[in-house]
């Protein structure tokens, strides 16, 4: 099979609670049902590795989500808390379902940000630490031979009360971004 396909695309791997994978977990764990990251790199070795990087939202049952529920810093910035009396009427979805979900917290019931469903809770880039974190995940993906980085929904990294929230000039900012960190690190990828 080497010699008629160079490259693998790997769909979500990770830990996840719905939605066929796009609810990770963890970003830096292997489904244990589907290997280790032995396996990964094993694999890297013979093809171009491509990893889905879900990081517009991540998994309600997630270390980082149950931080901000616990009301830890820095995590209490990882997410986006809008209240429920604001107009989003402007915001443009894949989806029905609600796109604020009240959740329990340290500080009372908060509403947050949720795109895709209420398992998958958007992640808030207007954070530098966030930010930070999401950079330490794509930098670890390449130190496992990820080659290429697809990013999942990114068109919805920003959120912006009164406009659509898709496409926005900040979310191709990040993307840039993030494309100049892996070019002083990882060039090829």
């Amino acid at each position: 099979i080497g010699g008629v396909i160079n490259g693998v695309h790997i769909l979500p791997f990770f830990p996840y609670t719905s939605d066929d994978g796009f609810s990770v977990v963890d970003y830096k764990q292997v489904n244990p049902d589907w290997g280790t990251w032995a396996d990964v790199r094993r694999m890297g070795a013979h093809f171009r590795l491509m990893f889905d990087a879900v990081i517009n939202h991540i998994s309600q049952a997630s270390d980082w989500f149950q931080a901000f529920r616990r009301g830890e810093a820095p995590y209490t910035d990882f997410f986006i808390v809008v209240d429920p009396g604001t107009d989003l009427s402007q915001v443009v979805r894949p989806r029905t379902l609600p796109l604020l979900t009240p959740v329990e917290t340290a500080d009372g019931v908060k509403h947050v940000w949720t795109t895709f469903s209420a398992d998958q809770i958007d992640i808030n880039y207007s954070s530098p630490d966030l930010l930070l974190a999401v950079l330490d995940v794509l930098l670890f993906y390449v130190e496992q031979n990820a080659q290429l980085i697809r990013l999942d929904a990114i068109g919805f990294m920003w959120k912006e009360i009164g406009t659509t929230c898709i496409h926005l000039p900040q979310t191709h900012a990040l993307i840039r971004f993030m494309r100049a960190v892996l070019d002083q690190v990882a060039p090829n990828v």
